[in-house]
């Protein structure tokens, strides 16, 4: 694990490094870099007030469904609040992922922005497979 200095203007965002593993059924492991960050308390709260406004924001629209925004407006209150309530808790974000396909090779910064885990799935934009993204063991913190 290495910690970054300083950012430069211009550059990605700055952050804690981890190593991690790419995985495909049929092709060998491919090492990957895991970049994350730790949002501020203001950050935390845009990003989780986004996630709860998208949810109540379908709420307003089921306003007028009949007889279905008895049941469905509550429900879309509810679960936003829950998933900005879930936002708001997550101290490390995955800024960026960086490494090769393990089944096309090709090298990409593939899609990231969710919570720190100890494995999740991608995609490959080349290739089109869903990758398995497992983070080393020595990374104690992730899970």
């Amino acid at each position: 694990m290495i910690q970054d200095s300083a950012p430069e203007p211009g550059s990605r965002p700055q952050g804690t490094r981890l190593s991690a593993s790419l995985t495909v059924f049929g092709a060998p492991p491919r090492p990957v870099l895991v970049t994350v960050t730790r949002p501020s308390p203001g950050q935390r709260l845009t990003r989780a007030a986004k996630r709860a406004g998208a949810f109540w924001a379908v709420a307003a629209g089921c306003v007028f469904l009949p007889v279905l925004h008895f049941v469905l407006v509550p429900t879309f209150v509810v679960v936003g609040a829950a998933a900005g309530f879930r936002q708001l808790g997550d101290q490390e974000i995955v800024s960026r992922v960086h490494g090769p396909c393990p089944r096309c090779g090709r090298e990409q910064d593939f899609a990231a922005g969710n919570r720190l885990t100890p494995t999740w799935t991608l995609d490959c934009g080349a290739c089109h497979n869903t990758l398995t993204l497992t983070l080393e063991r020595g990374n104690a913190r992730a899970v």
